[in-house]
């Protein structure tokens, strides 16, 4: 803006004609969203909340939560809402990944779209004398030809080793920018659209995925996966082999998986070797004993027969007895049953019971039960029957449940295209590096000759660096001239052509 000179003691003022336009607010709003999705503190301010969320919701499945609480009582009503929120699955954890997501391709890739299209198709080809004479590594070189001479041999020499080159002329200057695998540059851009559909994956997988980590079949039970699927898993068999010290060498479970009642799938799953059926999968998690059961009415009316797992909980007077449970809506009760204690050497003064190993203690509880009346219960032993309050209870065998990690995640195809799109976006940026050599040619004018300064944009590129100086090997063949190189104290002769090596390091180095 400029100002024409205003009396003494009062304000300058904008020349008529010449103010500069205001901003409208709508202008002023667009601007500053712009700023904040291009600004790299934004981002590490965002990179910083979104590791919080994801160690919030980590620990949430972890015991620290309870250490806090028990160690400061007045954080419970907090740790309690802690263990009640799914982070992984709220609006704050899939908004702080879709604002990451914007600022990404905003800030990554189109506020530099222009700059990195204009250097693959428009480059600046011209420079300064002080430029090149500053940069390290730099050449310069001195020709008795004339400069149309030492440029095309420059040009041939660069166009040899791969470069695309330009050239302008100023003042009786030929300016020349030459650079090979340009289009290498886009790179950058499925690299930064991998990340967003990482981000996009983990929004689609927690808001649409799920993952049961408890899902227990015995065998020979079928169990609908719920979730908003049709699907039900169905234990056929269970298998185990042990070592000598009784640790497991191997288990698997053989099971089947229905879609709507049909079988669809089916197979064995061991640990590390899931079975997967269309986007759900089922982990092998561990194992244990089950009992399976007929239950009856009075009239003899079978209510349930299916197995019940035990060991999944544990008696409240001893915790080497494992537990399980039997819900009975029909009968208005819940059958608690307790199995013989497993370790009877431990504490053997809470093992109350006394169960034998072929024996189940069963009890019945009802939400009518009036307080201080011990619920009717029963010892019942292995293909015995027993009456149980309403209900009678057959023991009919032992065997085996397994325990399932059943998991959904929709976002896995999107996982796989961003996969192919970082590795593919790396090996171009990194395999294919954008090389870029400035020079000017100039006419020396006492004798005719001409001479040339010339460097490449590769300051903390050491492997830039070392494709210059093969460049170097190349022109110095080509004119059998010295060449003067300066800022590469530290560079390894370059390999290839030893003889032209070291003759640039004997004849033309020097130091400034």
């Amino acid at each position: 803006m400029s100002y024409v000179k205003a009396p003494a003691g009062a304000p300058a003022s904008p020349q008529p004609g010449v103010a500069a336009r205001r901003r409208s607010p709508v202008e002023s709003v667009i601007d500053r969203i712009w700023r904040f999705f291009c600004s790299v503190r934004a981002g590490i301010y965002e990179i910083a909340f979104l590791a919080l969320l994801v160690l919030i919701g980590t620990l949430r499945g972890s015991s620290v939560p309870r250490m806090l609480a028990d160690a400061v009582p007045l954080t419970a009503p907090l740790v309690d809402r802690w263990y009640a929120w799914d982070v992984f699955r709220s609006a704050l954890f899939a908004g702080t990944l879709a604002l990451i997501s914007v600022a990404i391709a905003i800030g990554g890739m189109v506020n530099r779209a222009p700059g990195i299209w204009r250097t693959i198709t428009n480059p600046t080809v011209m420079t300064t004398w002080g430029f090149l004479r500053g940069a390290r590594p730099s050449a310069a070189v001195v020709s008795p030809s004339p400069a149309e001479a030492l440029t095309d041999t420059l040009v041939g020499a660069l166009r040899g080793r791969g470069y695309r080159v330009l050239t302008a002329s100023r003042d009786g200057e030929v300016h020349l920018y030459a650079d090979k695998n340009r289009w290498a540059k886009l790179g950058t851009f499925p690299f930064h659209i991998a990340l967003i559909l990482i981000l996009v994956g983990g929004i689609v997988g927690a808001r649409f995925g799920f993952r049961d980590t408890e899902f227990v079949v015995a065998e020979g039970q079928t169990l609908p996966v719920g979730h908003g699927t049709d699907l039900s898993l169905r234990l056929d068999r269970f298998t185990d082999d042990y070592y000598e010290d009784g640790n497991p060498r191997d288990y698997a479970s053989q099971v089947t998986v229905l879609d709507g009642g049909v079988v669809v799938d089916a197979g064995p799953v061991r640990v590390n070797h899931p079975l997967t059926y269309r986007d759900v999968t089922v982990y092998q998690a561990s194992f244990g004993d089950a009992v399976t059961l007929r239950v009856s009415d009075p009239g003899g009316r079978v209510l349930r027969e299916e197995p019940v797992s035990l060991g999944i909980y544990r008696a409240r007077s001893n915790d080497d007895a494992p537990a399980g449970f039997l819900a009975i809506p029909e009968a208005g009760v819940t059958l608690n049953l307790i199995a013989p204690d497993e370790n009877a050497a431990n504490a053997p003064e809470l093992d109350t019971l006394r169960l034998r190993p072929s024996q189940l203690y069963v009890e019945a509880r009802s939400a009518n039960l009036e307080p201080g009346v011990a619920p009717p219960s029963a010892v019942v032993d292995v293909n015995g029957a027993a009456q149980v309050g309403p209900v009678r209870v057959e023991f009919l065998r032992h065997t085996r449940f397994a325990t399932f990690q059943v998991a959904r995640n929709p976002g896995v195809p999107i996982f796989i295209v961003a996969s192919v799109l970082l590795v593919g976006g790396l090996l171009a940026t990194f395999y294919f590096p954008h090389r870029r050599v400035r020079a000017i040619i100039a006419g020396a004018q006492d004798d005719g000759g001409s001479r040339a300064e010339l460097a490449p944009l590769a300051r903390r590129d050491w492997s830039g660096q070392r494709d210059f100086h093969r460049l170097l090997d190349d022109l110095r063949d080509r004119i059998g001239l010295p060449i003067t190189v300066r800022g590469d104290d530290d560079l390894a002769a370059p390999t290839g052509n030893a003889g032209g090596a070291s003759a640039l390091g004997q004849q033309g180095r020097r130091a400034d």
